[in-house]
C-alpha cells in the first residue's frame, strides 16, 4: 500500500504519479510537523487531499527547502525530487496534484 501523488488526465485516469511508502511518509511528516505548510495535507497517509494549480509555486518552495533538508536520506530525498517534478508539470498543465490513498 502506498500513497500515490498524482496528476489526472481528462477523463479521471492517472497521468503521472509519484508514490510513497508508509516509512518513507514517517520520516516526511517528521520534517513538515515542524514547520507546517501546504504538505501538511498530507499528515494522513490513509486519506486523499488535493493541491491546486494556484499552489504550485508554494508548494514548490516547500518542497525544495525539504530536499536541502533530506539529502542523507535517499528514499525521502529521491520522492522529494519526483515531488518537485509534479509540481512544474501541474503548473504547466494547471491541474491539481492528487494525494490518493489506496
Amino acid at each position: 500500500m502506498s500513497l500515490d501523488i498524482a496528476i489526472l488526465g481528462e477523463n479521471g485516469t492517472l497521468k503521472t504519479l509519484v508514490s510513497i511508502g508508509a516509512d518513507d511518509h514517517y520520516r516526511l511528516m517528521q520534517l513538515v510537523n515542524s514547520r507546517g505548510g501546504l504538505l501538511a495535507r498530507l499528515k494522513d497517509y490513509y486519506a486523499d487531499a488535493e493541491f491546486e494549480p494556484s499552489e504550485m509555486e508554494r508548494l514548490a518552495v516547500e518542497v525544495e527547502d525539504l530536499i536541502s533538508q533530506s539529502q542523507n536520506d535517499d528514499s525521502l530525498s529521491s520522492f522529494l525530487k519526483a515531488i518537485l517534478g509534479l509540481t512544474a508539470l501541474a503548473k504547466s498543465v494547471q491541474k491539481p496534484l492528487i494525494a490518493i490513498a489506496d
